[in-house]
């Protein structure tokens, strides 16, 4: 039924009834639009809020599942280690002819030249501990409850992993590095890692520390475990589901526009730390090189020993992911140490140290087994301006990468390289 409202009309006669009527019919004209106009304020005010409170709740899941990523890895690791310094504890008379990649994950297990101070990524949660509209947009108690628990038990696993002794290498940075340094000014011939093991393994409290190898992995999978069951109970008190999640935290990890074939056709460099940068080149219909320029320092000599690597295979652009195949017959190597200057007296040092790590055919011979099978995919967008290309490595729900990284490649003149 349609109602129409018949507002009156100024300057003719009016009786006293129907003065009442027109007034009438005119305050009720005026409330119906306060309150269609209110009402319709109140209700996008409320969808927003529920928008904003979905939107704050799957950030601090996917902070839950980051996290439980993160255990997953370092329980990966853990065991990846112990199986290859068991490997050397039984073939122990035969360490120096031990491949060398088995000797350093071995090695790794027990200190690493670059130790970290905490594992987690903190700005979530200190968005949820201080943000009043965080707390705002949570109504649901439960849910809250469970982020403090996730945020305080995260705390004590994190100081427990890089204090405790059952966790904390065994050999310090300090020592680690003076090991390495010994090694190298002194010219010895051999393995590093090898060298380091033979003395290492003899310490007690090295082998105590290997022998809590199982006891770390299967804590460190108990605790994602525990995390994990949080993350779920967090996303049925929301009515989350893996999907919804999963576009969120892809939305929020892209910028830009998705990528087309010609958009990312000529030649791209990423810039690693300094000096070391990569170039790319994506070329017509589906073909890639990567050249890669890194600078190589020693305590024994000044200036730069210079590798060059190149890389080749296929692209292929799929939705909003670059996925590049590899191919090791394309890998080349070049070794340029004209940069480099040394005392007299450093000259067996030196060649030492470079007949051992920078000899052509062992670079490549290594590029091409690191590139046997191997493939990179990578989430990618453009910016407006076509000149700077994002790659994402690693998402939520992908079982195969932990936290996302994030790499900017800007479009090179050729001119420029």
């Amino acid at each position: 039924m349609n109602v129409k409202f018949k507002m009156p009309k100024f300057g003719r006669k009016l009786t006293g009834g129907d003065m009442v009527k027109e007034l009438l019919l005119t305050t009720l004209a005026t409330t119906i639009s306060i309150v269609l106009t209110f009402g319709t304020a109140r209700f996008i005010e409320h969808r927003q809020a529920q928008q904003a409170q979905r939107q704050t709740a799957m950030m601090l899941i996917h902070d839950i599942e980051a996290s439980v990523a993160i255990l997953e890895h370092l329980a990966e690791s853990e065991e990846r280690q112990k199986s290859a310094i068991q490997y050397v504890i039984d073939h122990f008379d035969q360490i120096d002819s031990l491949p060398e990649d088995t000797l350093y994950t071995a090695l790794s297990m027990l200190g690493s030249i670059y130790n970290v101070d905490t594992y987690f990524d903190d700005s979530k949660e200190k968005i949820f501990s201080s943000s009043q509209d965080t707390w705002k947009n949570l109504s649901d108690v439960p849910f809250v409850d469970n982020m403090e628990t996730f945020y305080q038990t995260r705390r004590l696993i994190d100081n427990e992993i890089s204090h405790s002794p059952v966790w904390k290498f065994p050999i310090s940075e300090e020592e680690y590095y003076e090991l390495e340094v010994k090694f190298n000014v002194n010219g010895q011939s051999g393995n590093p890692y090898s060298t380091i093991l033979k003395e290492k393994l003899k310490d007690q409290k090295i082998k105590h520390f290997i022998d809590y190898s199982s006891y770390r992995a299967r804590t460190l999978r108990q605790w994602a475990l525990s995390w994990k069951r949080l993350s779920d109970r967090n996303k049925f008190i929301m009515n989350i589901d893996d999907e919804e999640l999963a576009e969120f935290v892809k939305k929020s990890q892209r910028v830009g526009r998705t990528v087309s074939n010609n958009d990312i056709i000529g030649q791209w460099e990423y810039e690693i730390s300094g000096k070391d940068i990569y170039y790319y080149n994506f070329m017509k219909p589906d073909s890639f090189s990567i050249e890669s320029r890194a600078h190589y320092a020693n305590p024994f000599y000044s200036g730069d020993i210079i590798i060059t690597y190149i890389f080749g295979g296929k692209w292929k652009i799929k939705g909003d992911s670059l996925a590049l195949n590899y191919s090791p017959e394309s890998v080349k190597a070049q070794v340029d140490r004209s940069g480099i200057t040394y005392r007299d007296e450093m000259r067996d040092s030196v060649e030492t140290f470079f007949d051992r790590y920078f000899q052509v055919n062992k670079l490549v011979e290594m590029g091409r087994k690191q590139t046997e099978s191997k493939k990179d995919t990578f989430a990618v967008s453009i910016n407006k301006a076509n000149d700077k290309i994002e790659f994402v490595r690693g998402r939520s729900g992908d079982s195969e990468n932990e936290n996302a990284n994030f790499f900017y490649l800007k479009r090179l003149n050729r001119r420029q390289k």
